[in-house]
């Protein structure tokens, strides 16, 4: 039986209203097994008196119970918290039953006897689906403050880019373009020609002996020039091409994520990776580009993914907030000076070629825009939308065990 991902776990335990002890017994034994914390309540009555006192992350209830059975207790708890995660069990294996099961807004069902792999993975999805919701009432608190604090500064600077046509970033670029394509400022592969200049033998004709893996490195940074000159030019294409925004259902856009972030799931297992898409529960109507919005979507998983540690979750939340629709992507780093995004350095990321942690080259080849030029590019399509952009260090407290995170977000207008 595989233990759940500590980090990933709701802080409040878990309970299990059920009046036959054999069967508490038997679900909390695997709980145990598993490293979860839970309570006991023998009926209904017991358990809403427990909620009253407490919280609790899901609740494993029995149908069939004395004094008050499931179905009262489920309505009343659903009354008291209407977001309530729900598992409950039943011996009747049948649709009918299932069908009047998920009336009632529980979350899943565990058939009679239970069987405790099969219980161990549906306990398991619910708790990370309490994660990540807490996880999203978290980013939203956070966000009314976080907007409040750096909308002056956002809007100052649209005011600023609105008013040069956007000439001071494209001509750093252009500028930047045409300096490299000369061969200058790429130290790797100068320092390549150094090596094979300094190691390399010259035969009576006149040729030259060169080491195969001097060359291969040759090559390997070449075909990186390549892309990044290619990035430069698309960065310039994208700073004249216009935005074209049509009238959108939020959802349309939310469901459309999985689809922006496609050729970045090759590369997941690299560093075993995985990533959560949202849904858009809310209806709401948005003015984009969906193309454009998808390049900037795409652009920060990329970056989530270079940056984040290794086996663990790229988490993305949809939801309104503010008057916004807000797409965040939210990924774990390393808890130490080298880790997120330091706040004196949050508004200087997004300028073009800034950096504060060194080129990742393993996504190379999906990356539209190199050279530090990703989130200035986020910032340039969120503007033409009228939109915002930030990205900060944010600490998870909704598990037991702290955590560093990096929240990058994009903020979409409704209409």
């Amino acid at each position: 039986m595989q233990e759940i991902d500590r980090n990933r776990r709701p802080q409040e335990p878990v309970l299990i209203v059920e009046d036959r002890e054999e069967n508490r017994a038997l679900l909390q034994g695997i709980l145990n097994q598993l490293k979860i914390d839970s309570k006991i309540a023998e009926n209904g009555q017991i358990g809403l008196e427990m909620v009253a006192k407490e919280s609790f992350s899901v609740f494993i209830v029995d149908l069939m119970m004395p004094v008050m059975d499931g179905h009262s207790f489920i309505k009343a708890l659903k009354d008291k918290d209407p977001e309530a995660i729900i598992l409950v069990q039943t011996a009747l294996d049948n649709t009918e039953t299932i069908i009047e099961i998920m009336k009632k807004g529980v979350y899943d069902y565990i058939i009679k006897p239970i069987d405790p792999d099969l219980f161990a993975r549906v306990i398991s999805k619910a708790l990370e689906y309490k994660y990540l919701r807490d996880i999203e009432k978290h980013i939203q608190k956070m966000e009314s403050n976080k907007l409040r604090s750096q909308l002056e500064w956002l809007n100052y600077k649209e005011s600023i880019r609105k008013s040069g046509s956007d000439s001071h970033e494209k001509n750093s670029i252009e500028n930047l373009k045409t300096s490299l394509s000369q061969g200058s400022g790429f130290g790797a592969m100068t320092s390549i020609v150094d090596m094979i200049q300094s190691t390399a033998a010259k035969n009576p004709d006149g040729s030259l002996v060169i080491d195969g893996e001097i060359m291969d490195l040759l090559f390997e940074n070449s075909e990186i020039t390549k892309n990044m000159l290619k990035g430069l030019g698309y960065v310039s294409e994208l700073l004249d091409s216009e935005i074209v925004t049509k009238r959108t259902e939020g959802s349309t856009l939310v469901e459309k994520i999985p689809e922006f972030c496609k050729e970045i799931n090759s590369y997941l297992k690299l560093k075993n990776i995985k990533i959560n898409y949202p849904k858009l529960s809310t209806s709401c109507i948005i003015n984009v580009d969906i193309d454009k919005i998808g390049m900037a979507i795409e652009e920060l998983v990329i970056n989530a993914f270079k940056y984040c540690n290794e086996n663990s979750n790229i988490d993305i939340f949809a939801h309104i907030n503010n008057g916004y629709l807000i797409v965040s992507v939210k990924n774990e780093v390393k808890n130490d000076s080298y880790g997120g995004i330091d706040e004196s350095k949050e508004k200087y990321v997004i300028q073009p070629f800034y950096r504060i942690h060194p080129p990742v080259e393993s996504v190379n080849k999906i990356e539209k825009f190199g050279l530090g030029l990703g989130l200035t590019m986020v910032d340039h399509i969120l503007g033409k939308h009228s939109g915002l952009f930030f990205i900060h260090n944010a600490k998870d407290h909704t598990t037991k065990t702290i955590t560093l995170c990096v929240l990058s977000e994009i903020f979409l207008p409704l209409q």
